[in-house]
């Protein structure tokens, strides 16, 4: 009898929890315990919830004032703290999706606020910045918000690894956003719209990323028709030079020896994802970029063209067995977009993803190239390639004209840095360097590329002697890419 009363007793009795003193807003409102993490604890990550911290991580002196003072006697005496140590807190959790016509699955809603909270370059999570366009534009349409999800959900199986967090909300937005792009393929008005082609794009992109050929043939093909619907009542106008830049390399790269080619796959120590797609698109296509790049030049329409193109079997959420596989097919699959929709500007949205994992590449590259561990005739072009992508941007406000100008800026930096290291003082010898990787003699082209050197090396509206050079170190050019 006395055994079974202990043992009741013990059973009883509640188990010891660290309380959380710091927690975020939402776990506060609910009155469960929060692991603190940042920018999202692991209930807000789950659940969708707004998290936000207080101001003063440590709320010390707050709980400190709250209980009191001792006397010395020992005895307590009550307390009221002054007016400024108190913080009030909202603790009502905001819901992005209010006021808008969208219906977020509950299981959609922690993919969101990662979203909106975080971005990954290369395997790396880092805080995205406050007031970001692309979070706007995902609340604007539906095509920029399922393409957002989809991204994310794939740059977090890059970032962790796991594909099974997210599979749900993954194949929920894959799903919709195919029926989303198939209604607006009715209407070409709405089919020409961004955000429908934010939504084909990122499917195309996902799934070549993923290893599924087959769909990237249908997506891509998808997209073939939006830009025929765009061009029944304008005339064709000049190749952009970014889609003009990938149409050139691919074209060299295909001309080189095979023992070149590996030679430059090989020979440095850092996987560089744009080059080795490159390397990908030119000997492994889905689709001949030059059949893509001179289909406004034939009489049949282009989605007839790639419908010729046999498709290869595949999976629709296949495991992520390399990141740098999955990486270097996710930015293949933005030449084959560029190359399909091929004439000058392109929407920010989409373009902000590839020039930032662009950008992650060549951060990760830089100390390698300055110890000579790296081409740095490779880096050279992946930069003026990136210099070029920035200019592509078709901004529509001063918001997204601000974020893209950052991100250009960070390009002419690191043109800045690399010719320097080169003692590169004229066009003449930059090009000369560009030559060592891919570069045509009668590339249309050069003048634009030549400003944007010139732009890098001589800004200011004077010249850099050479007195003034100072290459910055590896650690400091990192936090420009986060």
């Amino acid at each position: 009898m006395t055994e079974t009363t202990s043992l009741i007793q013990r059973q009883r009795q509640r188990k010891f929890h660290r309380r959380s003193r710091n927690g975020c807003s939402t776990c506060k409102a609910k009155h469960i315990r929060c692991d603190e993490r940042k920018p999202l604890c692991t209930y807000c990550l789950r659940h969708g919830g707004e998290c936000g911290y207080p101001d003063g991580d440590d709320g010390s002196s707050t709980t400190d004032a709250s209980r009191g003072s001792v006397s010395r006697d020992g005895s307590r005496e009550p307390h009221e703290p002054a007016e400024s140590s108190l913080h009030l807190v909202d603790a009502t959790p905001k819901d992005p999706f209010l006021g808008t016509s969208y219906d977020m699955p509950h299981k959609s809603r922690s993919l969101f606020q990662l979203f909106a909270n975080t971005k990954v370059l290369y395997t790396t999570r880092v805080e995205r910045g406050a007031d970001s366009f692309i979070v706007h534009k995902a609340l604007s349409h539906p095509g920029f918000l399922h393409a957002a999800l989809l991204m994310t959900a794939l740059h977090w199986a890059w970032a962790t690894g796991d594909v099974e967090h997210f599979r749900v909300p993954y194949l929920y937005h894959k799903l919709q956003a195919i029926r989303f792009v198939t209604d607006q393929l009715e209407n070409p008005d709405a089919a020409g719209h961004d955000g429908t082609i934010a939504a084909v794009s990122s499917l195309a992109l996902v799934e070549n990323a993923l290893g599924s050929v087959d769909a990237v043939s249908s997506h891509l093909r998808g997209l073939a028709k939006i830009r025929e619907l765009q061009g029944r009542d304008r005339r064709p106008r000049k190749m952009g030079l970014l889609q003009r830049m990938i149409m050139m390399a691919a074209r060299r790269v295909s001309s080189r020896p095979v023992w070149d080619i590996l030679d430059i796959s090989r020979t440095d120590d850092v996987h560089q994802s744009m080059i080795i797609s490159l390397i990908r698109v030119a000997l492994r296509p889905i689709y001949s970029l030059n059949v893509l790049g001179s289909s406004c030049d034939s009489g049949e329409p282009l989605s007839e063209i790639l419908a010729r193109k046999a498709a290869r079997p595949g999976n629709a959420l296949a495991q992520v067995g390399s990141v740098d596989s999955s990486r270097s097919g996710f930015i293949a699959c933005y030449f084959y977009l560029y190359v399909i929709m091929s004439e000058g500007p392109v929407d920010p949205f989409m373009l902000s993803w590839f020039i930032e994992q662009l950008l992650a590449d060549v951060c990760r590259t830089e100390e390698p190239m300055q110890k000579g561990q790296y081409s740095s005739s490779l880096w050279l072009w992946s930069v003026m390639f990136g210099a070029c992508a920035t200019a592509a941007a078709k901004t529509s406000d001063e918001l997204e004209r601000s974020q893209i100008k950052v991100l250009r800026d960070a390009y002419l930096d690191k043109i800045y840095v690399v010719s320097q290291l080169l003692r590169l003082k004229s066009w003449e010898a930059a090009k000369s360097t560009l030559r060592l990787f891919a570069w045509d003699d009668d590339f249309d082209g050069e003048m634009e590329l030549r400003a944007i050197w010139e732009e890098a090396v001589w800004q200011d509206d004077g010249r850099r002697h050479s007195a003034d050079i100072e290459i910055r170190p590896y650690a400091s050019s990192v936090r420009t890419c986060a």
